[in-house]
């Protein structure tokens, strides 16, 4: 990072950024150009490692590109503010946070990995949990959970006073 006081440190820090922010755009190589659609996400580290999971349709070109390799990149940001700090247009800037990493996805099949993708999603953006059977059946049945193993990620934040 070339503006290292702009870090954030640590993956609690990390993962504390990224719930912050209201989705990620991920990314998905192709034999063109990359494929990138804006999610909502939850997160967590379990064991220790950030995880990422999402939930989409049973089919469809994410799934498509997912299925041939699974290798991923995301970006989440939160614009803070937007202020002038000197001459009008130039000396317009924000304050900002935000997470970009790299890992593997793959569709979670067993109905409690599921069910705990959904909820790891549903606490970022309710702060609740809920029981199995709050999910429907029916919803459930149309509903593909991926999970992304994170292998590396890093934060950045610029607040000013």
């Amino acid at each position: 990072m070339r503006k290292s006081e702009r870090e954030v440190c640590g993956d609690v820090a990390i993962l504390e950024t990224l719930l912050r922010c209201p989705y990620l755009t991920l990314a998905v190589g192709t034999a063109g150009a990359p494929y990138c659609v804006p999610l909502n996400f939850g997160a967590e580290l379990a064991e220790g490692a950030p995880v990422l999971y999402f939930h989409c349709a049973n089919e469809g070109k994410k799934l498509d590109l997912l299925a041939a390799g699974g290798e991923v990149s995301f970006c989440a940001a939160n614009m803070l503010r937007v202020f002038n700090k000197g001459e009008a247009p130039c000396g317009y800037t924000t304050d900002y946070e935000s997470v970009c990493g790299s890992g593997r996805a793959r569709i979670v099949t067993d109905e409690a990995g599921r069910l705990h993708g959904l909820n790891v999603l549903m606490r970022h953006y309710t702060g609740g949990e809920f029981a199995e059977s709050a999910f429907s059946e029916r919803a459930l049945a149309l509903t593909t959970v991926v999970k992304i193993e994170v292998s590396h990620w890093t934060g950045k934040r610029l607040v000013r006073e």
